[in-house]
């Protein structure tokens, strides 16, 4: 299917929306490990249409396309579950194949992957049990991703436990603050060092 088939490129507000859209593309030629917002902007829109048989509505509330409603929700579904662009289209995956699926009335929104409750379910149910075999406590060992980023900055940590003592350190030093950063980007989620026990 043509890009053109699941999104709408008459009436854009100006040139900088169709370069975003243009971007839509890195779904077929980027791997999902590089994707970017606008990649996952247009995935939404592709999981949209093969949904609905209909293109999803751009609100276009801002001439500037890098502040509009869509990056936005974008940008706030990374900050409050991962930055990880494979694990953000598996979020989508999943949020269309059990939600979408289950709800009276078709969405009109994009604002619907950030309900906190759909979420919060995936991050505990869906995420933890991939990545754990179900449980997280403070003896599960870390990932050896994550121990070789801390142990580059001077930690020599090896369970989840330790991650989350150095987490709760009120001024981190600036290594710590830098291997936190780097472990993040790889895909680790600080929210869920909170219920760590």
């Amino acid at each position: 299917m043509a890009n053109e088939d699941y999104y709408e490129l008459t009436g854009l507000p100006n040139k900088n929306y169709e370069k975003m859209f243009e971007k839509f593309k890195g779904i077929d030629t980027l791997p999902t490990e590089q994707w970017g917002v606008p990649v996952l902007i247009g995935y939404f829109c592709k999981k949209y249409f093969d949904t609905y048989k209909t293109k999803y509505k751009f609100k276009f509330n801002t001439p500037t396309p890098s502040k509009c409603f869509e990056v936005f929700r974008i940008k706030q579904l990374s900050n409050l579950l991962t930055s990880n662009p494979t694990l953000l289209k598996e979020y989508i995956d999943w949020i269309f194949l059990t939600k979408v699926v289950k709800a009276k009335r078709r969405i009109t929104s994009i604002s619907f992957l950030t309900t906190e409750a759909y979420m919060n379910e995936y991050k505990f149910n869906v995420l933890l049990n991939q990545n754990t075999n179900n449980t997280i406590d403070r003896t599960t060992s870390l990932p050896d991703k994550f121990k070789t980023i801390f142990h580059g900055a001077g930690y020599n940590i090896a369970t989840y436990g330790d991650l989350s003592f150095l987490n709760h350190m009120s001024d981190k030093p600036t290594a710590l603050v830098s291997a936190f950063a780097s472990a993040q980007s790889l895909g680790l989620d600080i929210s869920m060092l909170e219920h760590v026990v």
